[in-house]
């Protein structure tokens, strides 16, 4: 019943304090830097940070506090599973308080991971199977309850969600390297509803270079079952697509597709979880992805915030997956 029901605190307190506070109309919010480079920072899963270590996410999310001008950063792309059990309110506090502080600074997106769902109920000592929990029961309570829409719908960069009303599905605009960007975050598994939204989404912003920011679409360089549905029923269809992002799997890889009117798409997956104690600090990592649209280049570096502070572990990681350049990039919306 914890899944349905969340305790008055902590939850009610924050929440009530984040939905009076200013829109982060300065970070990024659809004005932006004429610039031609800017950083994306992309999170992977944090569910085992959440649960095992929760200050290496606050790290995370400080870091881009503290390098939001510096670094010009003008967004945040979460891929999901922020939680590693939704229906346990300790983890949806943590994630909050590592969250919550860049609602007036920085917007982000977040795609919900299957964890993230309330029918993934099972606990540690029980016996149950989540995944037939979902198959049956989408429902997202919990993260709705956590990161409402109200939260969001103030902020100059928030376009709108589906269902209406949830934080679901939900897409953004923004301006950053003189280009006009649309990111559209798609829940675990999407269903054909779900797809044919996002696709009147896309349809609707034909000036605006695309990001699609889903959980599960490919593992390393192989699209999964689920990648190739979102493939084949949306991104391969719009010529403005230009990014699939996700996690879900303990890889990492860049794959290069082209889209039915020729248009490169770039998919990049990483996820750095693991449940090893002795190797909790590799829960520490995200993408940094630095554009510059006018050279049409994006360099791409792993870091963790947490492990330069305290020297416990490489700050970056540099295996050719990890630290790479992409060159060739092309922006046809940049101004």
């Amino acid at each position: 019943m914890l899944r349905r029901f969340v305790s008055l605190g902590f939850a009610l307190a924050v929440v009530v304090g984040v939905l009076t506070a200013p829109s982060p109309a300065s970070a990024g919010g659809g004005h932006g830097s004429a610039k031609g480079d800017f950083t994306l920072v992309v999170l992977p899963d944090t569910q085992l940070a959440v649960q095992n270590k929760p200050e290496l996410f606050e790290a995370q999310t400080q870091w881009i506090l503290d390098n939001r001008k510096s670094a010009d950063i003008p967004f945040v792309v979460h891929v999901g599973d922020v939680v590693e059990w939704p229906s346990r309110v300790s983890d949806w506090e943590r994630a909050a308080r590592a969250m919550y502080p860049l609602n007036r600074k920085v917007p982000y997106a977040i795609a919900l991971g299957n964890h993230d769902f309330d029918a993934w109920a099972c606990t540690p000592a029980a016996t149950c199977n989540p995944w037939s929990g979902i198959a049956t029961d989408r429902s997202t309570d919990m993260f709705n309850t956590y990161f409402p829409r109200r939260m969001f719908e103030h902020w100059p960069s928030f376009g709108g969600g589906y269902p209406r009303g949830s934080m679901d599905n939900t897409y953004f605009e923004l301006r950053a390297g003189d280009v006009k960007w649309l990111v559209v975050s798609l829940k675990f598994d999407p269903t054909a509803d779900e797809l044919d939204w996002a696709n009147r989404v896309i349809a609707r912003h034909p000036h605006h270079q695309v990001m699609i920011n889903t959980h599960e679409y490919q593992s390393g360089v192989n699209r999964s079952a689920i990648g190739e549905r979102i493939w084949n029923d949306l991104a391969r269809k719009h010529k403005n697509i230009q990014f699939v992002f996700s996690g879900h799997y303990t890889a990492a890889g860049t794959r290069i597709d082209h889209g039915d009117h020729g248009n490169s798409v770039y998919g990049i997956q990483a996820d750095y979880q693991t449940y090893s104690i002795p190797q909790v600090n590799d829960n520490s990592y995200l993408r940094l992805m630095r554009f510059d649209t006018k050279a049409g280049t994006i360099e791409v570096k792993t870091f963790s915030p947490w492990c330069e502070k305290t020297g416990e572990c490489p700050a970056y990681r540099t295996e050719p997956n990890n630290e790479f350049t992409l060159t060739g990039v092309t922006f046809p919306t940049r101004r």
